[in-house]
């Protein structure tokens, strides 16, 4: 659940990532001109994320599924499924040490539409050894559903390479990050994501695209958009055997003059044999300055494609 980031310089483009999760646009009043109501949702929020904790840490799954939200619930059973793992149990099978937040500062409870979050400072034990843990920034992000509010997920701002920026946390000072775009709840949650399927083919992807922003669908499932960075990404639902369809909608973005653009993707198949590489079933590849709008491209999936590979 946890995830880290870094603060943003405020005269620089904003992360897609974060800009896509965090950017929202109406508020309502719950700030420091309202400290009444600040408090109420700070105990509504507290409550929902120690519920979602106490059932992490008894391996209840019951209590785990009731705690947190239905949107976060989909994409962990789906990504669990396309792992071939048994869900709900896979969840509790994966090492996670929720932190307790009983010890750390709270700097803001706010509330923007059916979203909100907890931001505190302090040391985010993770796992480790006590004198071993710095201070952080650790994010609880909310989301409201049927007029309750459930746990989604959290963030941690490693404040490593933010020596004054620790330094004003710990002298009391407040933060100047919590007026950014980037921490303020986005009001909407996302759409809850469709149910997949038990893996034909379990598959897992590069997306590289740089000088482009890209967005890419893969048989129905999202990946969002991806804006001059690379990552890896695993296959929801994995790959089917036959026809599978691979929608890219592309936007050139302006780059430095003499550097070169690139789009890049290439899915590749688990033999689902130990110390036999994944066999790459398909590439494509591209550094079109012209290349724009929404791209289907056909994968498909045979036996020899799965022997021989691409």
């Amino acid at each position: 659940m946890e995830q880290s980031w870094q603060i943003p310089n405020p005269l620089s483009p904003v992360n897609t990532f974060l800009f896509r999760f965090l950017f929202g646009c109406t508020l309502i009043a719950v700030a420091i001109s309202a400290p009444a109501q600040e408090t109420e949702l700070r105990g509504e929020l507290e409550r929902a994320y120690q519920n979602w904790r106490r059932a992490v840490i008894a391996k209840d799954a019951r209590g785990w599924a009731t705690s947190i939200t239905m949107y976060r619930q989909v994409v962990t059973r789906n990504l669990m499924v396309s792992q071939r793992q048994p869900f709900p149990q896979a969840v509790f099978e994966v090492p996670i040490d929720p932190p307790d937040i009983v010890s750390l500062k709270l700097l803001e409870a706010q509330a923007v539409g059916d979203t909100a979050h907890l931001l505190y400072f302090g040391k985010v034990n993770l796992g480790g050894e006590p004198a071993d843990i710095p201070d952080n920034v650790l994010m609880l992000k909310f989301f409201r559903e049927k007029g309750l509010w459930k746990f989604d997920s959290s963030k941690v701002l490693r404040l490593t390479e933010e020596p004054e920026l620790k330094k004003q946390l710990q002298s009391g000072g407040t933060p100047e990050f919590l007026d950014y775009p980037d921490f303020t709840p986005p009001g909407t949650p996302p759409a809850v994501p469709p149910l997949c399927d038990k893996p034909e083919n379990m598959a897992g992807c590069t997306l590289q695209s740089f000088g482009y922003s890209t967005r890419m669908k893969l048989n129905g499932f999202s990946y969002g958009t991806m804006e001059d960075r690379g990552d890896k990404l695993f296959v929801i639902g994995g790959l089917k055997n036959g026809l599978n369809e691979l929608t890219l909608e592309v936007k050139p973005t302006d780059i430095p003059k003499g550097e070169e653009r690139l789009l890049q993707v290439d899915l590749f198949v688990s033999t689902g044999q130990p110390g036999k590489p994944s066999v790459r079933v398909y590439h494509y590849e591209s550094k079109d300055p012209t290349l724009t709008g929404v791209i289907k491209l056909p994968v498909v999936i045979d036996a020899e494609i799965l022997v021989k590979g691409r």
